[in-house]
């Protein structure tokens, strides 16, 4: 009976060194990198199925970012804060982005939907390109990336989290 456990564990150590070494599709570094909800409610938007590709991402290239907004509350404006910090060799963050930005121009940027923004379903297929690729500024490694979006009242109409990491 021995005999037969060691057997399966060397197919399976096998198995898993072979899939690693061939760029296998279960492999996770082709894995779509998952953004996160991170929205105290979900009373205005919801953004589902969100992705970012390629995993890992490279500094000078595109990205390709993907999900689903359901917007159910009218938005006629809005301001969203991106920040994205490195952990330095695990001894302080160091913040590469810490912006805000008019929603609407942000939104109107990556669907092509002007605001006032109506309830509805509007899916998220934005390729970035030229200048909108990975900065080159971006240190290799691990980032933390945060957006939160708030409407005129100040009541938080999203947010959402994610973490990448840049070849």
């Amino acid at each position: 009976m021995g005999g037969l456990v060691e057997y399966i564990l060397l197919l399976l150590s096998v198995v898993l060194v072979v899939s690693t070494l061939t760029g296998s599709t279960n492999n996770y570094y082709n894995e779509p990198t998952k953004v996160t909800d991170c929205s105290v409610t979900k009373k205005f938007v919801e953004l589902t199925n969100a992705s970012l590709t390629p995993n890992p991402m490279t500094r000078g290239k595109p990205y390709h970012l993907q999900g689903t907004f359901n917007i159910k509350e009218t938005i006629q404006w809005g301001i969203i804060r991106i920040t994205m910090m490195h952990n330095f060799k695990n001894y302080t963050n160091i913040t590469f982005i810490d912006e805000k930005f008019n929603f609407c121009d942000f939104f109107l940027d990556l669907t092509k939907i002007r605001c006032p923004i109506t309830p509805g379903i509007y899916q998220l297929n934005y390729l970035s390109y030229g200048n909108y690729a990975v900065p080159k500024l971006f240190w290799p490694g691990r980032h933390y990336a945060k957006a939160t979006a708030y409407n005129e009242e100040g009541e938080e109409i999203m947010c959402q989290k994610t973490e990448v990491t840049i070849n």
